[in-house]
């Protein structure tokens, strides 16, 4: 009984010393990018990942995918503090948020294992890889846009097909990959963002709703086609349906206007 009680308390000791890692390293980002060091800010995100390598080099290309998504939520976050940097009077307290909120991925999210929670890491880095890139696309060269586009997206799909197993996670994660970095073609060349004048450069791409609602139609296929159902079942369809209604609404309704660029 004591040995069950000293293991509890190890236990919640150290979820307390990680949790404080975690919140020390999103702290720090937070201050080297509010001031300026935003490549300081790299460097400590690429440093914090240093288990990705401490291991034998054989393996060092299997973690260097299994980090993908992680790596993209990280390098990321480091864009998105500059963006909101840009936001006058408002950029600490957007940065703040940001902030926050990459601290509870760290802590709430990166760590969970159920299938639910994986497809959310992987939906969670398709969503800031996009945002952070396709904001910035303007300042990259459009290969290397397209390039990071698709390991972005193939480093989500891996995320998910892993989990479950599948045969051949490679190949139909290219596949994903390919497609994603098509739309991302198109929408490089008609670039429209939401939100108000005081964000600045801090507003959310429409091509990054358009690719997460893709990667959600997408992985409602491939559920429904593994479980051996039709793919005209109503899993699909309500989800073809809902997705084609929200593209179709952003592209004429949403496209012009007061806050949008």
């Amino acid at each position: 009984m004591e040995f069950l009680k000293a293991s509890r308390r190890k236990s919640l000791l150290s979820e307390i010393v990680h949790a404080l890692l975690n919140i020390t390293l999103a702290t720090a980002l937070f201050a080297l990018v509010a001031t300026g060091s935003w490549l300081l800010a790299i460097s400590l995100v690429l440093v914090s990942k240093w288990r990705i390598l401490a291991v034998r080099p054989r393996y060092w290309w299997a973690n260097i995918l299994a980090n993908i998504v992680d790596l993209t939520v990280s390098l990321g976050t480091v864009a998105l503090l500059y963006l909101a940097g840009t936001s006058g009077q408002y950029g600490l307290m957007m940065q703040a948020i940001v902030t926050a909120l990459y601290a509870l991925w760290l802590i709430a999210l990166k760590p969970r294992s159920k299938q639910v929670w994986i497809k959310a890491q992987a939906i969670v880095g398709l969503l800031i890889g996009s945002w952070a890139l396709l904001a910035l696309a303007h300042a990259v060269p459009f290969a290397l846009v397209l390039v990071v586009m698709y390991v972005v997206a193939y480093g989500a799909a891996r995320h998910v097909l892993v989990s479950r197993e599948e045969d051949q996670p490679s190949l139909l994660s290219m596949v994903f990959g390919l497609l994603v970095a098509e739309i991302t073609w198109v929408v490089y060349h008609w670039t429209v963002a939401y939100g108000v004048d005081a964000m600045a450069e801090f507003k959310l791409p429409q091509g990054t709703i358009v690719i997460v609602l893709l990667a959600f139609l997408v992985e409602r296929i491939y559920a429904v086609q593994s479980s051996g159902k039709s793919l005209r079942s109503i899993e699909i369809i309500a989800p073809l349906v809902f997705v084609v209604l929200i593209i179709v609404v952003l592209a004429f309704v949403f496209s012009s206007g007061a806050g949008i660029i």
